[in-house]
C-alpha cells in the first residue's frame, strides 16, 4: 500500500470516528446540538470525509460530506450569533 492511500483512508476512518462520537455524544445529551464542540467534530468529520473520498473519485460522497461541512459552518454562525 503507498502513503498516500494509507493517510487517506486513515483521513477517512477518522472523519467517520468525529460523525460517530459527536452523534453519541448528542444522543447521550453530553453535548447540545448548539454546542460549538459538535459543530466542530461534524465540521472535521466532513471535510476528512471530503479529502477521502476526493481521493476514492468517490463524487456523490463528497457532495454529501461537503454539504455536511457546510451545513455544520452555518450552525456555528447562527449559533455564535445567539
Amino acid at each position: 500500500m503507498n502513503d498516500l492511500k494509507f493517510w487517506m483512508d486513515s483521513l477517512g476512518w477518522l472523519g467517520a470516528i468525529c460523525f460517530l462520537v459527536s452523534y453519541y455524544l448528542l444522543v447521550t445529551k453530553k453535548w447540545k446540538a448548539t454546542s460549538m464542540e459538535y459543530h466542530i467534530a461534524n465540521l472535521l468529520g466532513a471535510v476528512f470525509l471530503v479529502l477521502n473520498t476526493l481521493y476514492d473519485a468517490s463524487f456523490p460522497s463528497v457532495f454529501i460530506n461537503g454539504s455536511w461541512a457546510a451545513i455544520a459552518v452555518l450552525g456555528m454562525v447562527v449559533d455564535r450569533k445567539r
